[in-house]
């Protein structure tokens, strides 16, 4: 999957809102099991800004294993053109484009 979104500005994975892992997993609560937090990238000011800014890697094409509930998920895999992670009330890593089955 090429189009996938990523809200957390402090993943190591996220580059430009972009998710450059090879592999992400769901899980079936629809957390983002993969989210590694940076400290580097949660604990910088406002004038150490210049990595938000970097150009978006749309060359990546992440697997995503996913064990929700979801229309999506066929055989343990999600087969959406793209998600969208971010962090909600629930859990701070989740998949957003869920849709329940």
């Amino acid at each position: 999957m090429k189009d996938l979104k990523c809200g957390l500005k402090s993943c190591t994975h996220n580059k430009g809102y972009c998710c450059c892992a090879r592999e992400i997993s769901v899980s079936g609560q629809t957390d983002c099991l993969t989210f590694e937090e940076d400290e580097n990238k949660k604990n910088k000011s406002m004038f150490e800004a210049g990595s938000d800014f970097v150009k978006a890697n749309y060359s990546v094409d992440t697997t995503v294993a996913c064990a929700a509930k979801c229309i999506f998920q066929k055989d343990g895999r999600c087969i959406s053109n793209g998600i969208t992670v971010m962090s909600n009330d629930d859990a701070p890593a989740a998949c957003l484009t869920f849709i329940k089955e």
